[in-house]
């Protein structure tokens, strides 16, 4: 499918908890941002509306340095998908016209919180007008599927709304040899070889690697919920830093979440990579 090597970023802008203080979602944003333009990359931030309406200063500066905000759900609970088609789209619109209300411009890609997602989210998200979702895991420890899906992008076709629509799901990446979500706590928990090394598979079999971290990642702290919640919290920024390079020594085109889709939707490689209805699991 595709010829050359791509690298997508992503960041979950996830709301603060009780562990997790309001301004760490700040910090790590504005942390995380410096990394990027030091680098010229572009970047796709995933976004709760609720975080969109507590933080608009830190959502618009991220569109103010050009990269893409996408959507997040609405209050980052994922009890959302376990709502029926109709609620499902009313929530989902809700959550992109807050987004849509606070940056000026209306999201088209999404990410379900914690990566659960269903048949009648994707089918939701069509309603709306998405172009993509990027909520799935190649890995059977992730999910509420019963199928392996492919770790490359591919089209669903969902009839739950009486409309027959691609929506294009971008997989997140594992690295193969410990099937989990390349970044993020991950990334702290495993360290910085075992990360390289996903993303060198991927790169290698020409797979898109779709690399995600939070803001609350990056702002060292010793204290949390429980141990994985902090553990190497003082090294993440470092290590997301010698990722990024990795990935440009290896040749890799870093894109949008948004540009990949639109590059995959002119593939005339596209209708033979269809997942249809049948296939996926309904919860």
């Amino acid at each position: 499918m595709f010829m050359d090597r791509y690298f997508i970023m992503t960041v979950d802008v996830d709301p603060p908890v009780f562990s997790i203080p309001s301004f760490i979602v700040k910090d790590g944003t504005v942390l995380l941002l410096n990394l990027f333009d030091k680098y010229k990359l572009k970047a796709t931030f995933f976004v709760p509306s609720i975080v969109a309406e507590r933080f608009p200063d830190t959502i618009n500066e991220i569109v103010e340095r050009k990269h893409e905000v996408a959507c997040h759900g609405l209050k980052h609970d994922p009890r959302e998908i376990f709502l029926d088609v109709n609620k499902q789209i009313q929530t989902i619109r809700k959550a992109t016209e807050t987004i849509q209300s606070v940056t000026g411009l209306r999201p088209l890609g999404f990410r379900a919180p914690l990566f659960k997602i269903n048949r009648k989210c994707w089918a939701a998200l069509q309603e709306n007008g998405y172009i993509y979702d990027s909520s799935v895991v190649s890995s059977p420890l992730f999910g509420s599927h019963k199928m392996f899906f492919s770790a490359k992008p591919f089209f669903l076709n969902t009839f739950e709304t009486g409309k027959n629509n691609d929506l294009i799901e971008i997989p997140v990446s594992v690295n193969p040899f410990l099937l989990v979500p390349l970044g993020g706590t991950w990334m702290r928990i495993f360290g910085l070889k075992w990360c390289k090394v996903g993303v060198k598979i991927n790169l290698a079999f020409k797979t898109p690697v779709i690399f995600y971290i939070h803001p609350k990642d990056v702002v060292p702290r010793k204290y949390g919920k429980t141990w994985y919640y902090y553990r190497n919290t003082e090294n993440c920024l470092r290590m997301l830093e010698e990722v990024i390079k990795y990935a440009k020594r290896s040749g890799a085109k870093f894109l949008t979440a948004c540009e990949l889709a639109e590059l995959y939707k002119r593939s005339p490689y596209k209708r033979h990579e269809i997942i249809s209805n049948s296939n996926v699991s309904d919860l």
